[in-house]
């Protein structure tokens, strides 16, 4: 029940927002040589509540996120999937997945650390992400995602 809800949600959502991607910085270094950090997971809020916070997340083909930090548990639903490169806080490349299908993440100290799904193999190997990273789209199409913030599962935001 709750899952047909979430998804007929999702669905409204889809059409009620376009799926042109929007401007968003590039990394900007500071005199320490790290990035700008800021607490943006996703392009634009669109619903909020005591319980969960849901962002709207565009990219289009080359564009790169901010440098964020994710101060909340967190799931994303990514409803047109594409390649995606990640960054660490220095500018680094981490690594590239295929955003695609429900993940979810938990903060296990500085890290995010994917959510075992009840569907996964048994050779299940959890993808662990910095907190604080920026993600670019390097496939060939936008990138669409709903982003679910679990605002009952946040750390002190420092």
């Amino acid at each position: 029940m709750v899952a047909a809800v979430l998804f007929a949600l999702l669905v409204v959502i889809a059409i009620s927002f376009s799926m042109e991607a929007t401007d968003s910085q590039v990394c900007s270094f500071g005199e320490d040589g790290r990035c700008a950090v800021d607490t943006n997971v996703g392009t634009s809020v669109i619903y909020e509540d005591a319980i969960v916070r849901m962002w709207n997340f565009t990219l289009a083909p080359g564009e790169m996120t901010t440098m964020h930090r994710h101060d909340c548990d967190y799931h994303f639903v990514a409803l047109q999937p594409t390649e995606l490169e990640v960054y660490g806080v220095k500018g680094e490349r981490l690594f590239s997945f295929i955003a695609s299908g429900t993940l979810g993440f938990q903060i296990v100290g500085d890290d995010l650390v994917q959510i075992k799904d009840i569907n996964a193999a048994s050779d299940f190997a959890p993808i662990r992400v910095p907190r604080t990273h920026a993600a670019k789209n390097i496939g060939d199409s936008s990138y669409y995602e709903i982003l679910f913030e679990d605002t009952t599962r946040c750390v002190v935001r420092t």
